[in-house]
């Protein structure tokens, strides 16, 4: 990440890998949305990535309606 602008000693980062992490935290905000994605109710791998594909749809088809 970043420094801040009013930093003294500037630190490097890069630029490319940092907008990436950011679109993919971006897209996990709305995902944590629903509350079982949040807090991890399903206790098989398989149970959470099949929740974790139904919240995505759903955030995918408020897109596609809207356009």
């Amino acid at each position: 990440m970043p420094g801040r602008s009013n930093r003294r000693l500037k630190i490097e980062h890069n630029r490319a890998l940092y907008k990436q992490r950011n679109r993919i935290e971006r897209m996990f905000g709305p995902l944590k949305i629903n509350r079982a994605i949040a807090t991890r109710y399903d206790q098989l791998a398989n149970s959470f990535l099949g929740m974790v594909h139904l919240a995505a749809t759903r955030y995918w088809l408020k897109f596609v309606h809207a356009a």
